[in-house]
């Protein structure tokens, strides 16, 4: 069955490729020649517009529909369930056709948890396993934002370098061996981020698109995300059809007794 491969290959990567999604172009983003720098108090202004467009919630809840692809060669139509408690708890179902759930997913600052229904298996990480497929640039405030389209908390302090050009700004910062990237539209919208560790072979990239006012929030609709290393490549796209902020939301996740847990 092509779910009960996708479960068995995923196990812990599972969380990865419902968050992080990329689409079948291949996209280049760059600064060039028409892009001039910008300092100064013109560097303030941009990012004070910037901060003004990030979303200002403290749960959210949101359904997609995804289309997943594990290594090029394994294409699946999930539907996922998304919620989160601001700086507390991500918590994610997937459900295949006729909407079964084979999978559900809960992420705090500390640890990683998904429960695979279809094997009866169940696996515990450290949150900090997540960075032997994403690099040290990934941590919980930034799983957060790349899930709602807001721009890292890492594109803030020295070396922030800020270039404007016709259709908007180019954002790069350099940090421990990892290199940041943020392109925003003239509306100061996120349209593009990326993560990059040279050294390790790995790369992170997303973009979002059709932005929509949901409660006082713009929310990309779209979003198409990808990791790529030297062993695995995770993509997937999502189209949300529903985004709900500020509404009590429950995170059930209890593990049967009789699943078994995956090392």
């Amino acid at each position: 069955m092509r779910s009960n491969t996708l479960i068995r290959w995923a196990g812990c990567y599972l969380v990865l490729a419902l968050v992080f999604s990329c689409g079948p172009k291949k996209r280049v983003v760059s600064s060039g020649s028409s892009e001039e720098e910008v300092s100064g108090a013109a560097k303030v202004e941009v990012m004070d517009r910037i901060a003004e467009q990030q979303l200002h919630y403290n749960t959210f809840s949101g359904r997609a529909k995804s289309m997943l692809t594990v290594n090029g060669k394994e294409r699946y139509d999930v539907t996922a369930n998304v919620r989160l408690v601001r700086g507390e708890a991500i918590w994610i179902s997937m459900t295949a056709l006729m909407g079964i759930e084979v999978a559900r997913v809960l992420i705090t600052p500390d640890s990683i948890k998904v429960i695979n229904r279809l094997r009866s298996e169940y696996i515990r990480k450290p949150f900090v396993y997540l960075r032997n497929f994403t690099g040290n640039g990934l941590d919980f405030a930034s799983l957060e934002s790349l899930l709602v389209g807001d721009v890292l908390h890492q594109m803030a302090g020295d070396g922030l370098a800020v270039w404007q050009g016709a259709d908007g700004y180019l954002l790069q910062r350099q940090s421990e061996g990892l290199g940041y990237s943020v392109r925003v539209g003239t509306d100061y919208q996120n349209k593009y981020t990326a993560i990059s560790a040279p050294a390790r072979n790995q790369q992170l990239e997303a973009f979002y698109s059709d932005y929509r006012l949901v409660a006082g929030n713009f929310f990309p609709n779209h979003m198409e995300i990808s990791i790529t290393s030297s062993h695995l490549t995770l993509q997937s796209e999502m189209r949300y059809s529903n985004v709900v902020y500020d509404e009590k939301v429950e995170m059930p996740f209890t593990v049967p007794s009789r699943y078994t847990e995956v090392q």
